[in-house]
């Protein structure tokens, strides 16, 4: 049996015997659907037909009860429609009772109550973890009220009576002679929320010992509630080998949700081995990289062995049984080698640079990871402060918004890594995204007055220029005029009017062109930086003394953010990953050597192109464009003098 230890001490066993499991995996794939594909289908129709009936029976009975309350029956809809929704969760109940070889009379008494408990359970878990969208594919239940009743306490209790009501009907549609199933469900349902109590206990006791206590109670509890109506004794020879399959299959869930989590300071496997390689003496940042060897090596030796030891527990079986467990540790495998810990990413797996991502401005955070694996994203503490004090406050496209405790600042985190937005910014073959662009327009000949009036001499650097609407208007304001920006594209676009006074430059990266100058320009350009912070001190450093530095951003207190908080199209967290405020915008200018003067106002528009809605928000003590825009002056010992 040495071919089949139970871990592997160095990587190349480990690669060999996964090589190994994965040709066993795919040879018993093909015998399971060969010899056993019919009796598959069936027992798969037998649990649809199962989870139906319990939902129908349900319906009934809330109608039944409340004499077909309106409220109470849609609200039993709802919920129906996204248990039925989520019934590929039971993906592997038919070859879990395929190898128990229990019948499907047998398996269909039992099984409603038992999934109705289960779905109850995830309806719980999306409420505590406030997820209003299940993996960027569909609205929650939670959701779901949310849009009838509103954000808030109502919302939330009603999802969580829908929970215990669930629970409840899935309890008493389980056979009155059920009694070791029944008795064998409401174990694991108390284990389980005693186990949602555990998983909010604080960072200063996670360890190995308490995160495989955590898993047994929260996850490998949870899928008993379904395994008692196949096994409630946890009897037969395949039970042992199905606790530890779904130990490993919480595993992978953590690697795939370890940026959600460590976002919300939630237990996690990535976690987990941090403080134990930390503890070690190893230097480790937070979250997990490909270019972090030994947090990522941990984490494949991890799973990589957990997968060895299942596939020594399987052999140990006759051949049903050995057949059914090595397909199902195969497809684990797969789903494992997706994340890039076991192995080189698949050739599924786009690698950056490689081919077109075909990704979206608008595409959400799984599907970055679905690309890239576990590297896509980056976590950050405060851009503006350093700060890692920070209260989450909404998601978007699956990205989390922060809101920093010492500066107020908010900013994503965890975020996309700058070089994947560059490279989409390449694919799009334009600017980065930018709602931005057309009020830069508008107010580039107001902006170039202020700066013709209260600026020190002709030189004009316009950092980030963009489609060169400012460039444009101050050279005809007579400015002596020269621009960067990151984008080969838009430099391209202006040489055949500026010539070699614009050139293609990655800010923070290289220091500026073409010695100082009288006034520097960054109109929309800090909140697409991922460490503004260092891009400032690059512009501190080409500005003359007594010259004006004119900065502007999206403003995080403007009316639009305040009347469509996450829905106003500049919160936008792959373009924006920083949300300025006046305080914020002001420390960070502090920090670079640059002290604010005074917050500019754009103009009210006039004439056909202002519109009722901008009368609306100038009344309302707001304007169109809900920007910050600031003018800074170098200290450097003088005085200045304030602009109008």
């Amino acid at each position: 049996m040495e071919k089949h230890k139970l871990t592997a001490e160095t990587e190349t066993e480990l690669q060999s015997a996964l090589a190994e499991l994965r040709a066993e995996a795919s040879a018993a794939a093909a015998e399971l659907e060969s010899r056993h594909g019919a009796a598959l289908r069936s027992l798969e129709r037998c649990v649809q037909a199962a989870l139906l009936d319990a939902l129908k029976t349900f319906r009934e009975r809330v109608a039944e009860t409340t004499a077909q309350s309106r409220f109470c029956t849609r609200i039993a809809t709802i919920a129906s429609d996204y248990i039925e929704w989520m019934q590929w969760a039971l993906g592997d109940l038919p070859a879990i009772a395929l190898a128990s070889r229990v019948s499907e009379d047998e398996l269909s008494q039992r099984l409603g109550g038992c999934m109705l408990v289960y779905f109850a359970g995830r309806i719980l878990d999306d409420y505590l973890d406030r997820h209003h969208l299940y993996r960027g594919r569909r609205n929650t239940l939670l959701a779901a009220v949310t849009e009838d009743h509103g954000a808030g306490g109502e919302a939330e209790a009603i999802t969580v009576l829908v929970a215990l009501l669930i629970t409840m009907e899935g309890l008493s549609q389980l056979p009155a002679d059920a009694g070791e199933a029944s008795r064998a469900v409401i174990a694991s349902l108390r284990r389980l929320v005693t186990g949602i109590l555990l998983d909010r206990s604080g960072p200063e006791v996670w360890s190995e010992s308490f995160y495989e206590r955590l898993v047994e109670l929260k996850n490998v509890d949870y899928w008993r509630i379904l395994y008692a109506a196949v096994d409630a004794p946890g009897a037969l020879p395949l039970y042992k080998f199905w606790s530890g399959y779904y130990r490993l299959g919480q595993e992978l869930n953590d690697l795939q949700d370890y940026v959600r989590d460590e976002a919300q300071g939630r237990p996690n496997l990535v976690s987990i081995l941090r403080n134990k390689l930390a503890a070690e003496g190893a230097e480790l940042g937070p979250g997990i990289s490909l270019r972090n060897g030994e947090l990522l090596a941990a984490v494949g030796s991890h799973l990589g062995n957990r997968l060895l030891g299942l596939r020594q527990e399987a052999l140990l079986h006759g051949e049903l049984e050995r057949t059914v467990t090595l397909t199902k540790l195969g497809q684990m495998l797969e789903a494992i080698g997706k994340q890039g810990v076991l192995e080189p990413p698949r050739a599924e797996v786009v690698e950056l640079g490689a081919r077109r991502m075909a990704l979206a401005w608008h595409a959400a955070a799984d599907e970055f990871l679905q690309r890239f694996g576990i590297d896509a994203l980056e976590h950050t503490p405060c851009p503006v402060c350093g700060s890692n004090d920070a209260a989450p406050m909404f998601r978007k496209q699956g990205f989390q918004y922060n809101r920093c405790a010492g500066c107020t600042h908010i900013y994503v985190s965890p975020r996309v890594r700058d070089e994947i937005v560059q490279q989409m910014a390449a694919e799009e073959g334009s600017d980065q995204y930018d709602p931005f662009l057309e009020i830069q327009k508008i107010y580039a000949e107001h902006l170039c007055r202020v700066l013709r009036e209260q600026g020190s001499g002709p030189r004009l650097l316009d950092v980030g220029h963009g489609s060169g609407y400012l460039m444009m208007m101050a050279r005809a304001y007579g400015f002596q005029v020269y621009g960067v920006d990151s984008s080969a594209r838009s430099v391209e676009a202006m040489k055949p009017v500026f010539g070699d006074r614009v050139t293609q430059l990655k800010l923070a990266a290289t220091a500026l062109p073409w010695g100082q100058f009288d006034q520097v320009v960054m109109n929309h350009v800090l909140e697409h930086l991922p460490e503004p912070s260092k891009a400032l001190p690059q512009v501190e450093a080409a500005l003359n003394d007594g010259a004006l530095f004119y900065v502007a951003v999206p403003d995080s207190e403007s009316l639009q953010f305040r009347l469509y908080g996450k829905h106003w199209e500049a919160v936008h967290p792959i373009a924006h990953p920083q949300f300025f405020c006046e305080a914020s915008l002001s420390r960070l200018l502090r920090g670079a050597g640059l002290e604010p003067v005074v917050r500019l106002r754009s103009p009210a528009l006039v004439g056909p192109e202002q519109q009722r809605w901008m009368r609306l928000f100038r009344r309302l003590d707001g304007d169109e464009a809900g920007e910050l825009a600031m003018v800074a002056r170098v200290v450097r010992g003088g005085d200045f003098s304030v602009v109008a």
